[in-house]
């Protein structure tokens, strides 16, 4: 049986349409992701004020890698920021990953979405209740 915080290839479409329609968890991903690839020393110039859908910000991230990779950067620090596994790569891409940029790219969101909401909801759960 698969962990389901191991498999970040098929999350619920609830909690990536809540991430995309609430500002404020959107807000978080996108100073996560930004956080963590400047972390890894891989560009990436997100505008925190935009409302992206998932699409675009899966397309605005895969874009940044391939841009990356060109200039004879490397992946691994980012993978090791995110805290993407080998397993789960692996699962989602099992061979050539500067093939499956767009997959890759979905792995990142999707592991800094998790990121974002766990840490909201240690938040709400830290609230001592009215």
């Amino acid at each position: 049986m698969t962990d389901p915080a191991q498999d970040l290839s098929h999350p619920s479409h609830e909690a990536l349409d809540l991430c995309f329609t609430r500002p404020d968890l959107l807000r978080d991903l996108l100073g996560q992701l930004l956080k963590d690839f400047k972390t890894a020393q891989v560009p990436l110039d997100l505008d925190v004020q935009e409302r992206y859908s998932f699409e675009a910000l899966r397309d605005f991230v895969q874009m940044n890698l391939e841009a990356h990779l060109d200039a004879n950067g490397s992946l691994k620090n980012l993978l090791n920021r995110v805290d993407l596994t080998e397993k789960q790569v692996k699962r989602a891409i099992p061979n050539q990953l500067g093939q499956h940029l767009r997959v890759l790219s979905e792995l990142i969101i999707k592991r800094e979405l998790q990121k974002v909401v766990i840490r909201h909801w240690y938040r709400s759960q830290a609230q001592p209740e009215e």
